[in-house]
């Protein structure tokens, strides 16, 4: 730990002790056993408690923990969308995460120091398990439950969007960066229970190479993964990338026009080819010029152009889509993703389901 991040902690620890001797144990109370769809509501996904606090200890990385939140809001309270109540999940089960994860990864998760090197924020594994469960977990758990009930109302609607997840680093066997469940596979392996014969897409457009979904799914035939990343920054998983059916890194400094050619000129051919009956669109803001750990160059424009792109061209095919945050660590991520949504609800709105 560095010499500020240590300081920064030793700040944090007495109103940290306060919360775990005196809050924490009222702080798990509860828990959303079941998922909640109001009548009427678009078929966007979202939990208050998506949103991790941990009296700022969740500063340490650079993360925007409270960025789903402001998502929210944006579109409740500054978008017009506050006569829409949003669906609201229930927490994955511990059976639906082994769906995916190994026995083995999941116990380590009641190991403080495992989770510290998960969240990239080594503070973490000083701290009870308890709150780690409570404060971090819990909320990942929340927004994996949530894109399982997006993929569900996608195949009734025609789209959603879980206003979390994408959590596309972390494999069967561990997590990484910032990446505990396998939300996308699990929503996939979920689906199977009924539908096993469904043929699934991902079209992976955060900055980094999805490297865990690719592990998860592997050599499943009834899998697609389309994977347009930033090959200079990690992970740089070259066992990971054999897995993805359509592969295109490109270097650090991409700008919005060479990038979106690229996508407009690939994605089109890689859905005919896949033809899927679900699509899940992994639509990461950390491609903005301004996030610090993409190194892309797309505008705000750029990735509002993007976003309805992918739309379109599922849409056009009839293909159902669910899309989900994933990273994106610039203060401008809330904004951009909002005014994305906003921008791709008019026309979704329209289209039958």
């Amino acid at each position: 730990m560095s010499r500020a991040k240590k300081v920064r902690f030793v700040l944090y620890s007495i109103p940290l002790l306060f919360f775990i001797l005196v809050l924490g144990p009222a702080s798990c109370c509860f828990e959303a056993k079941t998922a909640y769809s109001p009548p009427d509501a678009l078929p966007i996904v979202y939990h208050e408690d998506y949103n991790i606090r941990f009296l700022g200890l969740e500063k340490l990385h650079p993360f925007d923990s409270a960025k789903y939140g402001k998502v929210h809001e944006a579109l409740v309270n500054e978008r017009g969308l506050d006569g829409h109540p949003f669906h609201r999940p229930a927490e994955v089960t511990p059976a639906q995460l082994r769906l995916v994860h190994t026995e083995t990864y999941l116990d380590s998760l009641k190991n403080s120091d495992n989770v510290s090197y998960i969240a990239e924020v080594s503070a973490i594994g000083y701290l009870p398990n308890r709150p780690v469960q409570c404060q971090l977990l819990r909320p990942m758990r929340l927004a994996t439950g949530g894109t399982i009930l997006a993929a569900k109302l996608a195949l009734n609607e025609g789209w959603a969007i879980n206003l979390g997840g994408g959590y596309h680093h972390a494999k069967p066997d561990r997590g990484e960066g910032f990446c505990v469940y396998a939300d996308i596979p699990i929503a996939a392996r979920v689906l199977w229970q009924t539908r096993p014969e469904l043929k699934v897409m991902v079209v992976d457009l955060d900055a980094h190479q999805g490297n865990g979904l690719e592990m998860c799914f592997s050599n499943d035939v009834r899998v697609s993964i389309y994977d347009l990343y930033n090959d200079q920054v990690y992970p740089r998983d070259e066992d990971a990338k054999a897995f993805a059916t359509v592969d295109l890194p490109v270097p650090s400094g991409t700008a919005g026009a060479e990038y979106l050619a690229l996508l407009e000129r690939t994605l089109p051919d890689a859905m005919d080819q896949a033809s899927p009956d679900i699509l899940f669109y992994n639509a990461g803001s950390d491609v903005f010029e301004g996030d610090p750990l993409g190194y892309l160059k797309l505008t705000r424009e750029d990735i509002i152009r993007r976003d309805a792109f992918v739309f379109e061209q599922a849409r056009d095919r009839a293909i159902p889509t669910v899309m989900l945050l994933s990273g994106g660590y610039s203060k401008e991520s809330a904004g951009i993703i909002s005014d994305s949504i906003l921008n791709l609800l008019e026309p979704l709105q329209d289209s039958p389901p």
